[in-house]
């Protein structure tokens, strides 16, 4: 092994650096990293930089209709927003002062972090409940997260500061395994997982979360303003990054965008109730 002043072995780590330093941010195409990265170095160095990383866990490859991507492995525990990190059970982490650690299971259900409407959402819960201003109304409030999938939403929202919360799904299997993340991130009794319709639920949260897409979400646009207590926040997740001109038109009546981010071609944003 080379020695630690070997002048290769340095550059090869800065460029490992780089790499997931871009990557960090959200997930990556090869071409976009070659294109970003390759008229300054070698291609076959950026190649050679990209197996290491895949082959020591750094990073993994995954498919997405027809295209590939690199991301930050979740084999590991990844950070996934400014104080959100996410890991498999049974792994030691490192965490920063702040930090929420949020153990998932893995499994069939949508929610891993590893799709970038599952980050948007986290970092749009993050915001609300961290926030000066914000944070302090939703302080004691309880959370919903419609869709919850493996319940990650839910869960974050609570680690952040909300009392307490609800996630509905009606996927047998995503109860099952949303359930099983509430309890070993030690939620239960705060966190309660349910197939219960929508329409039966008869309170008001001070944060709602959706991770759906367009049309399911303009369509609860009502049903959420009647759910959401009043100076609460809504996280809307789910949407093409063109999309959102025509979803904040269905919100409009009842609520204000406070914050709104992209990561490729998905988009996320938080509301405020009027």
């Amino acid at each position: 092994m080379p020695p630690p002043s070997d002048p290769v072995k340095k550059e090869s780590d800065a460029l490992r650096g780089r790499i997931l330093d871009l990557i960090g941010g959200g997930r990556r195409t090869p071409a976009d990293l070659l294109k970003t990265l390759g008229p300054s170095l070698p291609r076959i160095a950026l190649r050679a930089a990209l197996r290491d990383l895949v082959a020591s866990g750094e990073l993994a490859y995954t498919h997405e209709l027809g295209r590939t991507f690199l991301e930050p492995s979740f084999d590991r525990a990844v950070r996934v927003a400014r104080g959100i990190v996410l890991s498999p059970p049974g792994r030691s982490v490192s965490l920063q002062p702040g930090d929420v650690l949020i153990r998932i299971r893995p499994g069939a259900s949508f929610g891993g972090g590893r799709h970038p409407t599952t980050r948007l959402a986290l970092r749009a819960i993050e915001e609300m409940l961290r926030r000066p201003g914000i944070a302090a109304e939703a302080a004691g409030g309880e959370v919903l997260d419609i869709g919850t999938g493996t319940g990650i939403l839910a869960i974050a929202a609570v680690l952040l500061g909300c009392t307490g919360g609800m996630g509905l799904d009606i996927d047998p299997c995503a109860v099952a395994e949303a359930r099983q993340n509430v309890r070993l991130n030690g939620l239960d009794g705060r966190i309660e997982i349910a197939d219960r319709p929508l329409e039966g639920i008869d309170r008001r949260f001070r944060l709602v979360a959706a991770n759906l897409r367009l049309p399911t979400l303009a369509g609860l646009a009502p049903r959420l303003a009647s759910l959401t207590a009043g100076g609460g926040n809504v996280v809307l997740s789910g949407i093409r990054a063109e999309e959102c001109d025509e979803l904040l038109s269905a919100y409009s009546r009842s609520f204000e965008c406070v914050w709104r981010a992209e990561e490729f071609e998905w988009a996320g944003m938080a509301l405020k109730r009027k």
